[in-house]
């Protein structure tokens, strides 16, 4: 194996999401990893109540963690993808140019990233926070989840996903808008991916993140028929092989 993934996963979500991808990597030789994070914390039912202390510098060190616990491993530097929140994270990864090089899958955006709806929400989330109306524990409802999030997988495999699915603290949710990322840091190659058909992520404002890194040569692409899920999604197969084809195009083997 000459090349190494790390691959982290979104909000309410484990590794497993990566299954597709896993095995296509592995299939052509690279060495995947898809950790789960604070799986003893990070539960369906009943989680434990570290969980609601939880916040996203925590899950930062972690992942921060797991990476150096690769390179020992393999010898070589990683390459970071990272969907949804795990997209934030490899953004703080790439700002901190740990990886060799990071590709951010309809990521949460970073401070200063939003346009009028994404200010919208988080000013009203900032009031039900602030008069406690806000669970501390999160958890996706099927409705929603398939809706926003699930609206480009077939409908007899909505079931399975949503079972996977798991809680969530509130404080690390509240900390995705005052998480500030400096491009002009990164020396790294990044690469924005966005899906037109998410609504959970819209494709517009994955647009501004992409903006954000093509001012220090971030490069982005855009796919069309994909949402939210784009990693368990008909015709998942060209978005990954050519996530690969940027990696090996720009970071030597």
């Amino acid at each position: 194996m000459t090349r190494s993934f790390l691959l982290i996963h979104g909000m309410c979500c484990t590794g497993d999401v990566w299954a597709n991808f896993r095995r296509f990597y592995e299939a052509r030789g690279i060495a995947v990893f898809t950790p789960t994070l604070r799986p003893e914390l990070r539960l369906r039912k009943k989680p434990p109540k570290a969980l609601f202390a939880l916040r996203f510098a925590d899950y930062v060190a972690d992942v921060e963690q797991e990476l150096t616990r690769i390179e020992d491993q393999t010898g070589r530097r990683v390459t970071v993808i990272g969907h949804s929140m795990g997209g934030l994270l490899a953004q703080t990864l790439a700002e901190r140019n740990r990886p060799n090089a990071a590709v951010f899958i309809s990521p949460t955006p970073p401070a200063g990233v939003h346009d009028g709806q994404t200010r919208r929400f988080w000013r009203g989330f900032r009031v039900a926070n602030a008069l406690g109306l806000v669970p501390r524990g999160l958890y996706p409802y099927r409705a929603v989840t398939e809706a926003i999030a699930l609206n480009q997988v077939p409908a007899a495999e909505r079931a399975a996903i949503q079972a996977a699915m798991v809680q969530e603290s509130r404080n690390v949710f509240a900390d995705f808008p005052g998480h500030a990322i400096d491009e002009t840091k990164i020396k790294i190659p990044v690469l924005t991916v966005a899906a037109r058909r998410d609504r959970l992520v819209s494709a517009r404002v994955t647009r501004l993140t992409g903006k954000k890194y093509a001012a220090v040569g971030g490069d982005f692409r855009e796919y069309a028929d994909h949402g939210h899920w784009l990693y368990g999604e008909p015709g998942w197969e060209k978005p990954a092989a050519e996530i690969l084809e940027w990696v090996e195009a720009n970071v030597p083997a």
